[in-house]
């Protein structure tokens, strides 16, 4: 890391999210012993980026830095590796990660809580046992401002010090947010989960408590009702689902010397990297990534894909969409999210035709679909997500 003595610090960027470690004094083979957790989307492209620089009193120095694939991380899970620092002459930084699966099974708490309890980190992390998915619908029956008027409602959640808050709905006794949240838990045991309504983020509308054991006692760990608000009126309730899912971390189960196959069942696709949605609730997401296309006519090294599909069995506008056009590109990502005002057990009824086209002009010649799908929607697992590839088939006459 150079010559002489140099106070090294590392930031890490991932998803829009910085985290800077501790400044360690004079030393060119800094230990740091810092754990940092962060909640990704399995979507193509994204990378961590590492960047280190040497601490002074007006302007920092750099010190080299490299950027990682996310699929470098997610394809082995765990990784302890050292890897070289870019554009300096020397350098290198020693780091463990792990892609962590989740599952719907308290039985894993007591082994991973225990395996918390023999890290030690320098930062002082403590790391997390599960991720909480809060998905908050509506609330019905809420007072009137004190000057009669029907108020103007937004919701903070909040569980230890992270915090989200919805938008501010228009005057209603009744709002409706449809919004959903992740939470990092490091115990579910212990931890409250608090829900907090107000006009405009002004006069208090009534609070909701739930400790998070309480979703711990529920099948499939999916607490999903009515529950009613504290400091409002007595029909005052606001509908929410919460869902936990543990973090199924292959440390905890080699320390414990606990097979794998041990845990009942598989593990889904919500992860976290040592970590949509994952998205939560994706009841009213369809989201498009990435396809692998042959070309097509007279343009044999390429082809402008883009993707058209409707909900059956409607026809209309409210069940259609397509995408956008990635021009000369056989293997496309298109990362684009579309939402449908349906219920769940509307969605069921629902088979997704989906259509892959050239984008090509009037006059031609060249064949405008390129591939088929058509899929059941009661195949998909909606209420956990769905991420996965299909194949494309010919158009029949």
């Amino acid at each position: 890391m150079g010559k002489g003595k140099s106070d090294p610090y590392v930031k890490i960027r991932a998803a829009g999210v910085t985290f800077r470690s501790h400044t360690i004094k004079e030393n060119l083979n800094p230990y740091w012993n810092e754990l940092y957790e962060i909640i990704l989307t399995q979507l193509p492209g994204q990378e961590i980026q590492f960047e280190l620089f040497d601490k002074d009193l007006d302007q920092d120095d750099f010190l080299g830095r490299f950027k990682l694939n996310l699929r470098d991380v997610i394809s082995p899970q765990f990784t302890d590796e050292w890897y070289t620092l870019n554009d300096v002459k020397s350098g290198r930084v020693h780091l463990v990660m792990e892609w962590l699966p989740t599952v719907s099974e308290s039985a894993r708490l007591d082994q991973i809580l225990q395996y918390q309890a023999q890290q030690q980190y320098q930062n002082k992390a403590v790391p997390s046992a599960a991720v909480l998915f809060v998905y908050l619908e509506r609330a019905h029956g809420l007072p009137l401002k004190k000057n009669g008027k029907e108020p103007k409602v937004g919701a903070e959640i909040f569980l230890r010090a992270m915090s989200y808050k919805t938008k501010v709905c228009e005057r209603s006794t009744s709002p409706r947010w449809d919004e959903a949240f992740h939470f990092l838990v490091r115990d579910p045991k212990e931890e409250l989960l608090i829900v907090k309504l107000s006009h405009s983020w002004g006069q208090a509308m009534g609070t909701v408590v739930l400790p998070l054991r309480e979703v711990l006692s529920e099948q499939g760990l999916v607490l999903d009702r009515w529950l009613s608000l504290d400091g409002a009126l007595p029909e005052s309730q606001i509908l929410l689902r919460a869902t936990l899912k543990m973090l199924n971390t292959q440390l905890a189960v080699c320390s414990s010397g606990v097979s794998s196959d041990a845990t009942g069942e598989g593990s889904e696709r919500d992860h976290v990297i040592h970590r949509r949605d994952t998205e939560p609730n994706l009841r009213h997401r369809s989201p498009l990534s990435q396809l692998g296309l042959p070309a097509c006519g007279s343009a044999k090294d390429s082809s402008d894909p883009y993707v058209s599909f409707i909900l059956l069995p409607d026809k209309n506008r409210t069940t259609k969409r397509k995408t956008i056009t990635k021009k000369r590109d056989l293997n496309p990502e298109f990362n684009e999210r579309f939402d449908f005002d349906f219920t769940l057990e509307e969605c069921m009824q629902r088979r997704l035709d989906l259509t892959v086209k050239n984008s090509i002009s009037f006059m031609s010649r060249e064949r405008e679909i390129i591939g088929k799908l058509q899929l059941d929607i009661d195949q998909i697992d909606l209420e956990n997500g769905d991420t996965q590839w299909y194949d494309l088939v010919e158009e029949t006459n």
